[in-house]
């Protein structure tokens, strides 16, 4: 799994290097960031972020999102907006109007654990067969490429670092060859990561509607679900046979880019 990097503001920071990827090689550190969002990140947190040789900061959030909670510059990086979803899309986006509708929609009583499973599910499935989608994560590889040949790392996040932040970590690991149990593992390692938020966030809901919210329909949307990511491998086979078709197909990582990258983020 990733390295957890302890931050005062951020509780998802993490570095890919020292997985195991092709060959045996591992992931070289201090390349590869995923991340919660940086909007909470105090100005210690800001002087490590700087200290971290970081060239591009790639926010996967909507624009209200983003709005709301504006990432902070940090020193020598460039920031990126590249939404993954074009609309808020509830379980996906965390702004206050997803916060809301997902209250809303759990408040409502018609909303099973179930039925929050297959939502997100289903958003995932968009992340990879919704050409919007599948054009940011296009350029997102391209863009992480080119910091790394200018010898800059690259930091990726949208909200809780989880979902949309999640698929680009996975999309990164495929290319460079780590194994398929050990990107699972990572995607999954989020739920320990976000504990203490996700406890928060549920006294939080307790203290606003003291009449109660149905817990568990509430707390799917904030987990890792290996059912989530696998609905999304799910979606790719269907349409392009295995996830090295889609990479080549949709993303545009042939055989000699693929090369190039395990030549920069492998060692």
């Amino acid at each position: 799994m990733s390295t957890l990097i302890e931050f005062e503001g951020m509780h998802n920071v993490r570095d890919l290097g020292g997985m195991t990827a092709a060959d045996g090689r591992r992931v070289r550190k201090g390349l590869l960031y995923r991340a919660d969002q940086p909007f909470f990140a105090t100005e210690a947190d800001l002087e490590a972020l700087g200290a971290m040789g970081i060239g591009v900061v790639f926010d996967f959030r909507g624009i209200a999102e983003r709005a709301e909670k504006p990432d902070p510059e940090i020193p020598g990086a460039r920031n990126l907006h590249l939404p993954v979803v074009e609309d808020v899309l509830t379980g996906v986006t965390r702004g206050e109007e997803g916060n809301a509708r997902m209250v809303e929609m759990v408040m409502s009583g018609k909303v099973s654990e179930g039925l929050v499973d297959q939502h997100m599910q289903n958003m995932y499935s968009v992340f990879v067969t919704e050409p919007f989608s599948i054009g940011q994560y296009a350029r997102f590889v391209d863009e992480t490429v080119a910091v790394a040949q200018q010898g800059k790392a690259a930091l990726w996040h949208c909200t809780a670092g989880k979902d949309r932040a999640g698929f680009a970590t996975v999309i990164m690991l495929e290319a460079l060859g780590a194994s398929r149990e050990d990107i699972f593992a990572d995607y999954l390692q989020t739920n320990e990561c976000l504990a203490d938020v996700v406890k928060g966030f549920a006294a939080l809901v307790a203290e606003r509607f003291p009449d109660g919210v149905p817990e568990g329909p509430m707390r799917r949307f904030f987990l890792a679900d290996e059912s989530y990511l696998a609905a999304a491998y799910d979606a790719i086979d269907e349409k392009y046979g295995s996830f090295d078709a889609f990479l080549e197909q949709a993303l545009g990582v042939d055989q000699e880019k693929r090369e190039t990258m395990r030549s920069l983020f492998l060692e």
